[in-house]
């Protein structure tokens, strides 16, 4: 029986779910599936590790190097993973990102052992950063010693185009999340009135933003773009789900501006996240660079329009302009202002193709038109 490995960073509720599908796939096939885990966890990391993993895994033992900069950046070593390797004898690796050692790794297991080694990456030219200059020769390494690609979506793939990976080579398998879950959940969601009065929200429009509270997320544009809306129609609030390094500075930054209609709610754990899609109106996400930006996918899974940046992503293969939302320029609050007001002006709040659209990120449809 023929045997795939998945190697990634670390157990999360969306990873979950895409590889409980996958191991439905592989089982179909007659195809042994197994994923290790580089770490449980991170320390930037909330959600509660209490998924069901309906797929053989196991965690390797590890230590970490962690960066503190303007986010966490964290480094896991697995020196165990030759040793582990040896005893799966996969015919097949496929590792989900290069920025760790077991990647690296791995390739060199591969090319030594004739097995097949496959690069599963989300990675975009708009990563503009230290690690990424500093690890540019490893990326070259793996890339030059894949067998294929997938890609997340097409920046993905244009990225890897620009290290050399053959086009041919390359498969996109948009990233994505269980779209069937948030629609159904959103659509039955009937405590809206009190989540709201929960939360001290008191107006008919919500402007929502979900993740990491870094200066790199735009959230300060985001803030100054509200604002400015704000002061033309103060029927609006904004809901600002998440924490991360920068939540006090900007908390902060809001009490000095004097700036109204602003909630946070915290950290929310995943299983909990439609319930405030189901409350909002669009969502917006002015991420300065992000590889995908999943939130996205969360939105439209419940039927929101989608204001975010050219350079996260999934804008380029989920945003249809003035059909499910805009794609504006990073780092400008006015921006941010004037897609809000064409949201309501042109009632993308009320009717758009987001579920439509979303559609094409399937995970069943997807496996049925690559080969993993």
């Amino acid at each position: 029986m023929k045997k795939v490995i998945i190697l990634h960073n670390i157990i999360s509720p969306i990873r979950v779910f895409l590889f409980n599908e996958l191991a439905k796939h592989y089982k179909s096939q007659g195809i042994e599936f197994k994923v290790l885990f580089l770490s449980v966890s991170d320390k930037n990391r909330n959600w509660k590790v209490d998924f069901d993993m309906n797929f053989d895994y196991e965690i390797l033992d590890n230590f970490a190097i962690r960066i503190v900069g303007k986010d966490l950046n964290t480094f896991f070593i697995n020196p165990g993973i030759y040793k582990k390797l040896k005893q799966e004898n996969p015919d097949k690796i496929i590792s989900f990102g290069w920025d760790n050692w077991v990647a690296y790794a791995a390739t060199h297991w591969c090319k030594k052992n004739k097995k097949i080694f496959i690069l599963w990456s989300g990675s975009t030219k708009y990563e503009k950063s230290w690690r990424r200059t500093l690890l540019r020769p490893v990326v070259k390494y793996i890339i030059n010693r894949s067998n294929d690609f997938i890609a997340y979506g097409t920046r993905a793939k244009e990225y890897l185009t620009s290290f050399g990976a053959n086009p041919e080579n390359i498969q996109i398998f948009y990233n994505t999340i269980d779209i069937e879950y948030f629609s159904e959940k959103s659509k039955n969601f009937t405590e809206k009135k009190t989540l709201k009065r929960k939360l001290g929200v008191e107006t008919n429009k919500i402007v929502l933003f979900s993740g990491r509270l870094i200066e790199m997320k735009g959230i300060f544009e985001m803030i100054n773009g509200f604002k400015k809306y704000f002061d033309i129609d103060n029927d609006i609030s904004l809901l600002i789900i998440g924490t991360g390094p920068d939540e006090e500075k900007l908390k902060k930054y809001i009490r000095d501006k004097q700036i109204e209609n602003i909630f946070f709610t915290g950290f929310v754990q995943y299983e909990d996240l439609y319930k405030y899609y189901s409350i909002s109106n669009v969502l917006l996400f002015p991420s300065r660079q992000d590889i995908w930006g999943l939130v996205i996918n969360e939105a439209m899974a419940c039927g929101l329009p989608v204001i975010t940046t050219k350079e996260t992503g999934a804008s380029v293969d989920l945003i249809e302009e003035e059909k499910n939302g805009y794609i504006i320029k990073s780092n400008n609050f006015s921006e941010i202002t004037k897609a809000i007001k064409k949201v309501f002006d042109n009632g993308l709040h009320n009717k758009n193709n987001s579920w439509e659209t979303i559609q094409k990120t399937r995970v069943e449809d997807v496996l049925k038109e690559i080969k993993l």
